[in-house]
């Protein structure tokens, strides 16, 4: 009985192609050992190893020639939020540049697009559509208020004096421009709409869909990466959003925000904001979930009135 050799070390636990095992100097029917499954063809994964969706897509477009990541695999690569059910896609989007034909092959999902110089980029070593290609791509799967949230991360820009920054991977305008390239594109009406509710400045999702939420009822627009400070001109708090002049300061707080050293900084910023007047509305996913985003616009509208908003209603 021919036994088959293991794995060296850097094809452990990761999908790899053909040509990287003969490149390891193991024969080629080490490929059909019963340790390893046909990922797609050309390519092998050990049995039971959970695979990076970066080193998938590298894999699939190495092997495919011509091809480049689009659409929800784009949009990943990117790290755009994609609401649930497009997360379990779990099959790679590519499409040639040509659009000559949809690539076909096992864990893949073919598009045909004809793609021009904007169009294409780079991200890792990985070729995909752009930033602002890959936006106007998901504006015909993506509910509204999803594609709004899409176009806040990409044009996201954000530059503070603690936390993380934010680089925009492209601007408003290329976005603009990208419509209006494409006129009779999937979801264009959408996009539209979109564009006119996209804002520079939105973090995360959780920022985006309160923000919507406001303008549905009407509420005064919050202003986004807004500072505030203290009587002698120093920097207390980065409020999620603001409405400097009723003082109202509104926060997201997320998952992470239940760790002790972030609690310690959110009391430190309560404190901060009460101090200097500011009203002060805190969501978190439990509110959203029990009141969804009606109950937080009312908060915030309680919080409006009490700041000294004459309200309409």
């Amino acid at each position: 009985m021919r036994l088959s050799p293991p794995l060296p070390a850097h094809l452990q636990g990761r999908s790899f192609t053909l040509a990287e095992q003969r490149a390891a100097g193991l024969p080629d029917h080490r490929a059909w050992n019963n340790d390893l499954q046909v990922a797609s063809r050309g390519i092998r994964v050990p049995w039971g190893e959970e695979q990076d969706p970066a080193h998938t897509a590298r894999l699939l477009t190495a092997v495919s020639d011509g091809s480049i990541c689009c659409r929800e695999t784009a949009a990943t690569l990117w790290g755009c939020p994609l609401p649930w059910d497009r997360q379990q896609d779990f099959l790679v989007h590519l499409t040639r540049t040509d659009g000559a034909f949809r690539p076909q092959r096992k864990g893949v999902r073919g598009h045909r697009m004809v793609l021009g110089e904007f169009d294409v980029a780079f991200r890792d070593g990985i070729p995909l559509t752009s930033p602002s290609r890959t936006w106007l791509d998901l504006a015909a799967v993506l509910p509204f208020e999803d594609l709004v949230a899409a176009a806040d991360h990409f044009i996201c820009s954000q530059t503070r004096s603690f936390g993380h920054n934010r680089i925009p991977l492209c601007s408003l305008q290329d976005l603009r421009n990208q419509v209006d390239r494409h006129a009779g594109a999937r979801g264009i009406r959408k996009a539209r709409a979109a564009l006119d509710l996209a804002r520079v400045g939105a973090d995360s999702v959780p920022e985006t869909r309160p923000r919507l939420a406001i303008g549905h009822d009407f509420l005064p627009e919050p202003t986004l990466s807004y500072v505030v400070r203290n009587a002698w001109g120093r920097e207390v708090a980065w409020p999620d959003l603001a409405y400097p002049d009723y003082k109202v300061a509104v926060n997201y707080d997320g998952g992470h925000h239940l760790s002790p050293a972030q609690q310690e900084s959110d009391i430190r910023r309560e404190a901060a904001l009460a101090a200097n007047g500011w009203i002060s509305v805190v969501i978190t996913a439990s509110h959203v979930q029990e009141q969804g985003y009606d109950g937080v616009v009312r908060r915030i509208r309680a919080a409006l009135v009490k700041g000294g908003w004459a309200s309409r209603s």
